[in-house]
């Protein structure tokens, strides 16, 4: 357990020049001098659950913006933000908002968050930051450009959970990734309008939920492009309904399936040359994961990881009696602490999820896409 604990920490810092600093001390580092002053776009229910992790960390949230003036003021009021905006373009151009959460719909991040470069803001980015590897590489390039903070929200790098089975990986303890089997599903709204049935909107299931299975297929065997396979069904309105796909690397197979009509254990299996890892669901978010350590043939030992989710007061006191809409979106605190914590060292990146983590996903997901027939509107520019 001692050893697992240094591993983690040195997976933390693995790209940090000089002396390794905690989580907890650079955040206290940044505060001293004042900690990063936040600003939100769009104010629906992703940017609700993590605006309510901003307020349980302490965290300077300051502005909002929303295409709504109404729902933006009382988004506002509720979290205790000083400003708020009926356009996008006022939120970037405000001078006393230093890092900016993108919560809108996947078909707007590339705009917003260009703009939000632009001006100059730091930017965490919702998944996907990008509709194909197109979007991804400008904005990423954008950031280097303007010498500012990008990350894409794959706040599941983030879950101490998934560190430590990074950590353990990056050990050898359990020998070489083999193979990675991954689930995710839940029934969708039957409502032909919502957002996840509007190709416009950028709705299906693949960007939605299949971005986290296939993460978890680039976790394991890391960023080069596997050769894709893949099969689905799509609805009425061209957007991807389930998908079920093989990814074949020169040292093993991943095989990740996604669906909107069935709720999924979720649960992911990394399958080593030495034993296996077990990450119990729901494993986009998670806070428990069995390791099993072959000792001999027929003998194993199993560790089990766990991180209790922080408990967020209740009552009209906090956030004018908001609570958390995702399951498990209290874990978005730890994305909260990663982005201040490389503020506080001058990054311009993540070490737990680098531009280079966010491409290699975004090249998968194309591939995919192709094969089913998916096209979005962003692919024809």
């Amino acid at each position: 357990q001692e050893a697992m604990a240094t591993l983690a920490a040195r997976s933390v810092g693995r790209a940090l020049p000089g002396a390794r600093v905690s989580l907890n001390e650079a955040v206290r580092a940044y505060s001293s001098s004042g900690r990063p002053r936040w600003g939100v776009a769009g104010v629906g229910m992703i940017s609700n659950d993590f605006s309510l992790a901003l307020k349980y960390s302490g965290s300077q949230i300051v502005a909002c913006a929303a295409r709504d003036a109404t729902r933006a003021q009382k988004f506002a009021n509720d979290f205790g933000m000083e400003r708020s905006y009926d356009s996008y373009e006022a939120l970037a151009q405000d001078p006393q908002v230093d890092v900016v959460y993108v919560g809108t719909i996947h078909t707007q991040h590339h705009r917003i968050a260009s703009m939000l470069l632009e001006a100059g803001k730091h930017v965490l980015c919702e998944k996907p930051m990008g509709m194909n590897e197109r979007e991804v590489t400008e904005l990423t390039e954008l950031a280097k450009k303007r010498g500012v903070f990008f990350m894409e929200g794959m706040w599941t790098r983030c879950f101490p959970v998934a560190r430590k089975c990074q950590a353990l990986l990056q050990s050898g303890e359990l020998g070489s990734p083999k193979a990675v089997h991954a689930d995710f599903g839940f029934v969708a709204p039957d409502d032909p309008s919502h957002r996840l049935w509007d190709v416009k909107s950028g709705g299906g299931g693949l960007l939605d939920i299949g971005c986290y299975v296939v993460g978890w297929a680039t976790f394991a065997f890391g960023r080069a492009l596997p050769e894709v396979k893949a099969v689905g069904t799509l609805s009425s309105s061209g957007a991807d309904v389930r998908g079920a796909l093989a990814l074949g690397y020169p040292e093993g197979y991943a095989s990740v399936g996604y669906t909107l009509e069935a709720p999924t254990p979720e649960v992911t299996t990394i399958l080593c040359s030495k034993g296996y890892i077990v990450v119990d669901g729901p494993a986009h978010a998670p806070i428990r994961a069995r390791v099993v350590a072959e000792k001999s043939r027929g003998e194993t030992e199993t560790t089990v990881l766990g991180e209790a989710l922080p408990v967020y007061p209740t009552g009209a006191d906090f956030c004018n009696g908001r609570s958390p809409i995702f399951p498990h979106s209290e874990g978005f605190v730890y994305e909260v602490q990663e982005v201040e914590k490389c503020l506080a060292e001058g990054l311009l990146e993540s070490p737990v999820f680098t531009h280079q983590d966010s491409l290699a996903i975004v090249r998968i997901t194309d591939q995919v896409r192709q094969q089913l027939g998916v096209t979005y509107e962003a692919d024809t520019k």
